[in-house]
This record gives C-alpha cells, structure tokens and sequence, in this order.
C-alpha cells in the first residue's frame, strides 16, 4: 500500500510537471506575442474561438475517459478540471501567439494553415498523453487516449478554423455576386477555391 502511494506522488508530480511545462511554454509564447501590441481583437477572437472549440474537445475527452481509460464517475470531475484548464491554456496561447506572430488572417494559405494545426497538435497531444497517464498510471492507456483524442480534437480543430473562417468573411462588408451560382457562392466564402475571383 505504501508503495502504491508512493508511486502515485511520483506519477502525479510527473503529470504536473509535464502540464504545466506545455501551458507554461504556451503562456509563455502568449506573453511574448503579446509583448509588441496588446490588440483587444486578437485577444477576443482568440479567446471566443477557445470557448467553442474547448466545449466540443472536452465532451469528446469526458467521453473517452470514461470509455477508453475506465474513468469512474466521482473522478470525471476531477479529471474534467485538470484536462480543460490544461487544454484551454495551451489551445488559447497557441492562438493569441498565432494571431501576433502569425499572417493577416486574409493572407493564410493552406501551408500556414497546416503549420499551425501541426504545432497545435503536438503541444495538444503531449498534454493529453499526460493526462491520461496521470489519471490511470498506464503508458498504453495514455497512449490510446491521446490517439482517439488527437483524431477527435483534429476534426474539431479544423471545423472550428473553417467555422471562424466563414463567420470572419460574413461579417467583412462584400458585395454578393452579381450572378449566384454554386461556383461563385464557392469563391465568395473562399476566394480562389473555385478558381474563379468573386464580384466586388
């Protein structure tokens, strides 16, 4: 028993470590990119944006520690705290470093787009593999955990960019197309799509 309880500390202080050091790295880069300009736009955006993705990503990861890692009722509260406060740290500093040090959202290409989602990915999944570890002390369950997560999250994350993207365009004053076809509705939301330059 005293073993048990004493690997458990050590586990626990592992997790802690290795969470706070991925939310650290990325408040630090928050901090940083905000460093130049404190724009109360990227700071509300980026902040709305993590509200709507965090609310999908954590009902997906309640469900899979319940389902994959055999999380019981009276810790998905716990575990419910340590995985959104984690993920909304990371998520949001991610995305005030990208709205300063990345491109003008009107110049992203699909290359910026990929590299983002990459750096997301990497410092979301090393927070879910901690998380899971800590929670069950088991490599491969953590493991399964940050698959099933990095595959859910991933879906979200890129209809959560498409979303903002969409609302962003519809609030941009622009002419509709003079003549509606599907081609150009296309091109309207997504200029260069449909290979066609929409009516301004």
């Amino acid at each position: 028993m005293q073993n048990r309880r004493a690997h458990a500390r050590v586990q626990w202080t592992a997790v802690a470590a290795m969470t706070l050091s991925v939310a650290g790295a990325a408040g630090q880069a928050s901090a940083q990119a905000a460093a130049p300009a404190d724009d109360p736009v990227v700071l509300e955006r980026s902040l709305y944006k993590t509200l709507v993705f965090e609310a999908g990503t954590n009902a997906l990861d309640l469900a899979l520690f319940a389902g994959l890692l055999g999380g019981h009722l009276y810790v998905g509260p716990a575990f419910l705290v340590v995985n959104a406060t984690a993920a909304a740290a990371i998520y949001y500093g991610h995305e005030v470093a990208w709205g300063y040090l990345g491109p003008e959202p009107d110049e992203y290409e699909v290359k910026d787009n990929l590299l983002k989602g990459v750096t997301f990915r990497l410092a979301s999944s090393t927070r879910a593999f901690a998380v899971g570890y800590g929670f069950t002390g088991d490599p491969i369950a953590a493991a399964g955990f940050t698959a099933a997560s990095a595959i859910g999250e991933t879906v979200m994350y890129v209809a959560n960019e498409y979303g903002w993207e969409i609302y962003d365009r519809a609030r941009r004053p622009q002419a509709p197309p003079a003549s509606v076809t599907r081609a150009s509705l296309v091109d309207w939301a997504w200029p260069g799509v449909a290979g066609t330059e929409p009516a301004r």
